[in-house]
C-alpha cells in the first residue's frame, strides 16, 4: 500500500517538475539570447550586465562564465588612462576565467579564456606572478589547442606568446631563468607558424603581427 501511494505521489509531481525544468530552459536561453544579441550590436557593457545577470541565477553556467570574463577584458583594455579601473576589469576577467577552467576542465573555450586573462594578468604583475602567468598562458593555449584542434583563436594567443617571448632576448630570458627557471622555447619562426596557422583555420580573423 505504501509503495503505491509513492507511485501515485510520484506520477503527480513528475509533470510539475518537469515543467519547471522546461520553464527554467526557456528562461536561461532568453537571458542568454539577450545577452548575446546585445554583444552583436557592440554593446558590450550591456552585454556584460546581462551575462552577469545570467550568472546571478544561474552560477555555474558555461556560456555566462567564459562571455562574461572576455567582455570584461575588453571593457578593461579600453581604459588606457584609468589604470586602476583598467586593473579592475582584468581581475574580473581573470576571476571568471578561473572559475570556467575549474567548473569545465575540457573545455576549449575555457581555456582559451583564461589564456586571454593570463595576459592581462601579466600585464599588472611583476617577478615570479609575471612568469608564472606567462607561463600558464602557454598551457592553456596548448591545452586549447589539445581539445579543440581548429581553435584558431588559441593559435593567436600561441603566435603572441611565441612572438613576445622571442622578443626579450637571450640576456633578458638568461636572467629570467636564473631567478625564476627557464621559459619554453620561443622563436620568431614558432610566432609565425602559430600565426599561420590561425590565418588557416579562419582568413577571416584580424590577426595582428
Amino acid at each position: 500500500m505504501k509503495q503505491i501511494l509513492i507511485l501515485l505521489l510520484l506520477a503527480l509531481v513528475a509533470p510539475a517538475l518537469a515543467a519547471q525544468d522546461l520553464h527554467t530552459l526557456q528562461d536561461l536561453q532568453t537571458r542568454l539570447e539577450r545577452a548575446d544579441s546585445s554583444e552583436k550590436a557592440l554593446n558590450d557593457k550591456l552585454a556584460y550586465e546581462l551575462y552577469m545577470g545570467v550568472l546571478s541565477r544561474y552560477p555555474t553556467n558555461a556560456t555566462a562564465l567564459i562571455k562574461a570574463s572576455l567582455l570584461a577584458d575588453r571593457l578593461g583594455n579600453r581604459l588606457i588612462n584609468d589604470k586602476e579601473n583598467r586593473n579592475k576589469w582584468y581581475r574580473q576577467a581573470h576571476k571568471l576565467a578561473q572559475k570556467a577552467v575549474d567548473l569545465y576542465p575540457n573545455s576549449a573555450d575555457a581555456h582559451f579564456t583564461i589564456s586571454v586573462s593570463l595576459g592581462r594578468v601579466a600585464l599588472m604583475s611583476s617577478g615570479r606572478t609575471l612568469v608564472d602567468a606567462v607561463r600558464k598562458i602557454k598551457y592553456h593555449a596548448d591545452r586549447a589547442i589539445e581539445l579543440e584542434p581548429n581553435d584558431f583563436k588559441a593559435y593567436h594567443v600561441l603566435g603572441r606568446w611565441y612572438y613576445e617571448i622571442a622578443n626579450l632576448g637571450a640576456f633578458k630570458r638568461a636572467a629570467v631563468r636564473v631567478f625564476f627557471g627557464s621559459l619554453p622555447e620561443a622563436s620568431f619562426e614558432l610566432s609565425r607558424d602559430a600565426y599561420e596557422k590561425s590565418r588557416e583555420l579562419n582568413p577571416g580573423f584580424n590577426l595582428t603581427y
